[in-house]
Parts: C-alpha cells; structure tokens; sequence
C-alpha cells in the first residue's frame, strides 16, 4: 500500500453506529456497558452487511482514553466473547477522537495485503460516567471533572507543549490564521459557524440515532427568552467565547456511543452485497500542535494527496460530491474542506454562511447532524461519518436523502494527540 497503491480493492461490506446518548438516560442504550454499545454496532454492522462472525478473520477495538473513561487496558479479548469471535485476533488500540481512522486504516491494511479477507473495526467510548475500580462494568458513577481534564491534558506532550494546548488552543489558532490569511473578520466566521450548527440540528432531528438533539434551535432559544436562535448562538452567556473565534457550542456535544465497519477483499464484497463500497484511498497521520500554526496544515495536505492518489482523484472539486468532517470544533470545516479542494481557497466560510452545506445544498457535509448536533463519542466518530456516507452512496438517508446519491465521498477525521486520518470512497 505504498506510493498510493494496494495489493486489491478492498470494499466496506458493513457498516454501522448506535444510537448517541447517555447511557444513565437514554433509553435505547439506558445501563449499557462498553461491551454492550460494542456488540450492538459490530452485530448491525454485520446485518448490513450480511455477514456473519465466523466468517470474519480478525476484529479490532479502539477506545479513547481507556484509562480514564473504562478504566481498563489490553482489552480487546473482553470483547470477542459479545461478538462471536472466540479466540480470533484482536488489537487494542487508542488515537483519541481518530481513533477509528486508525482502526479503518489498519482493517484495509490487512485486507489489501492478503493477510487477511475480512476484518472488523469497532470502537466504543462511555464519557458521562466512568465505571468503579474492581466492581463489575455496569456500575458506574460520576465522571470526576478533574480526571477528565487529566486525560485531556495526557494527550499532549509535557516535554514541549504546555498544559491546555492539547485541547482548543491550537484549533482556535488556525481557524484565527485562516481568517488573517483570506480576510474574514471574526463577525463573519461566527456567522458562518452559528449558520452551520442551525442547519446541523435540522439534520440531526431527521438522524434518529441523534438522541441529543430534541428541539429545534428556535424552541431551545425561545426557552431562554431569545426570539431569534441566531442572536441565541451568538449570546457570550449561552455560547461563550473559548479562544479568540472558537465558542463552546462549536464544539462536539459529549455522547455515549459505538461504531463498527467490516472490509473485505472486493471481489468478496460484491457476493455479499449488491452496494459495495470500495475504500479507494486511505492515509493517516500524527502532528504536534504547532502543525495547526499554519493554513494549509502538512498533516492535512499530505493525507490528502496521498488518498486521493490512492483513489485516482485528479479534480476533488468536481469529483468529489460528499464530506465527512470531524467538525468539533465547526471552524475546522473551512481549512479542511479547502485543503481537500472541497471548496476553493477562501471560499468554504461563505457556503456555511448561506447554508449550501446541508443535504439539500449543491456542497452537502455531514448530513447525519455532526459531532455538534448527533453527538461526539470521542472514539468511534470517524466510522459515524463513514457509515453517513456510505448510506448516502447507497441511497439509504430517509428524511436527509441527498437527491443524487454521491459517487465519491471524503471523510475527515482528527484527535488529540494529534492523530488525523483520511478516507475517500467510491460507489462501485
């Protein structure tokens, strides 16, 4: 897979996610443990797909933070029993909210090399609660606020960031060197920003796995006394100021949840399904905060260009039709979308401004509500953009249906660490 090559297509056969919510009060998922959030995804991922376990070779876990929020380590045998996979071979593994960009890449890896023909990447992330040390997985108690911003803060590193920059900072920083760079005051960024969220909880009101989003934002703001949502959004005491344009409602709404997705060799694939998905092209990688000092960022142009040689994409304005952007915080959808030639330079702020991005708009992002609006489970979040995508290829969006279903998507994904990842897919 070397030099924007692989040893065979490799197609996704299945694919799914959870319904996101808080496993104290949601009731699809009210006392849920990992295992249980983990089984539910990887068996809708193989109803899917049509697939059952003994025919896959290999599964993989991946969980944001395990220390903290599971408390557990080297756990992926835990999980085999829930599935059907006894004894089969599993990898453990954690790159913060990428972390199943990584699980993706490695599962096409396998597959794409002949070491293995089918493989099954999950990744699981319980965030209001953490379990009690020694008692069994079900009980759980309050999330300790200073345990959680320890593991935020481990996702940095000591020896030459300092404290908090693992977290807004440098996201607030290039969003801040975006808007220098093209012009665009603050006003016009937060603007564009509140545009998106509103559009984003339309669409997670027709996601029913968006258990997050109940009301409308013009309900919501109408409960504080606001006759306008947009005045709502833009109140420093309903969404305050985090740096100098990120604001906290354009961050991910924290969410218990799973995902799973299945890859197979492609010639496999199309005996199980009449919609494969081929994976086209798929890159990841790491980066220290001061790669978000500069826009383009090198991590972003280089996944970029190396899926899209994978994937034979020449003209990723005109080829591709659809994006899945890890939008916690929302102002990465401008650099991103531009890097990826999504939109032209300088001009992705003015499509979430005039609301071009939704499913019904020429330029369609997350249609499934976004870590904003659906929820933001931390591990699982690229594989929800992936199985969003790949519903909308297939045709299968319901009430948020792209009119044309697109041939060509990109997906984007980024966590702490940092640790970034990149997939293109096409229908087959």
């Amino acid at each position: 897979m070397k030099n924007g090559y692989m040893g065979r297509s490799v197609s996704i056969v299945g694919t799914a996610y959870t319904p996101l919510g808080n496993v104290r009060e949601t009731p699809e998922i009210k006392d849920f443990t990992e295992r249980e959030l983990f089984s539910l995804a990887c068996l809708d991922a193989m109803a899917d797909g049509g697939i059952e376990a003994k025919d896959i070779d290999a599964y993989y876990v991946g969980m944001c933070g395990p220390n903290y929020y599971s408390r557990t380590m080297s756990a992926g045998p835990h999980f085999g029993e829930w599935i059907g996979m006894r004894g089969k071979p599993s990898i453990f593994h954690d790159e913060a909210c990428a972390t199943a960009a990584f699980g993706l890449q490695m599962a096409v890896m396998a597959v794409a090399s002949g070491f293995y023909d089918c493989v099954l990447s999950a990744a699981v992330n319980i965030n209001h609660t953490a379990p009690r040390h020694a008692y069994p997985p079900h009980i759980r108690g309050p999330l300790d606020n200073d345990m959680l911003w320890e593991a935020i803060f481990t996702s940095i590193d000591p020896a030459y960031e300092k404290p908090g920059t693992g977290g807004v900072g440098p996201l607030d920083a290039l969003i801040t060197g975006y808007c220098k760079k093209y012009g665009v005051s603050f006003k016009e960024m937060w603007e564009a920003a509140v545009s998106y969220i509103l559009n984003q909880r339309k669409q997670a009101l027709l996601n029913p796995k968006a258990k997050l989003a109940t009301e409308s934002y013009a309900d919501e703001a109408q409960r504080f006394g606001f006759s306008d949502a947009r005045d709502y959004l833009l109140s420093d005491t309903f969404n305050p100021l985090l740096g100098g344009v990120v604001r906290a409602r354009f961050m991910g709404a924290v969410a218990d949840g799973a995902s799973a997705v299945i890859v197979c060799a492609t010639d496999k694939a199309r005996q199980l399904t009449t919609q494969p998905i081929e994976v086209a092209g798929i890159a990841t990688a790491s980066a220290l905060h001061t790669t978000f000092m500069s826009v383009p960022t090198a991590c972003d142009t280089y996944m970029f260009d190396e899926a899209y040689a994978m994937a034979g994409i020449t003209d990723p304005y005109a080829e591709v039709d659809y994006m899945g952007v890890h939008d916690c915080p929302v102002t990465m959808i401008p650099p991103v979308c531009e890097t990826a030639g999504y939109f032209k330079s300088g001009e992705a702020w003015k499509y979430l401004l005039e609301g071009r991005v939704g499913f019904d708009g020429d330029k369609p992002i997350n249609t499934g509500g976004g870590r904003t609006q659906t929820g933001h489970p931390l591990a699982p979040a690229f594989v929800i953009e992936v199985t969003e995508a790949v519903m909308q290829m297939r045709g299968q969006g319901g009430a948020r249906q792209i009119a044309t279903p697109p041939r060509v998507s990109a997906i984007w994904g980024g966590g702490a660490g940092f640790n970034m990842g990149v997939a293109v897919l096409k229908a087959l």
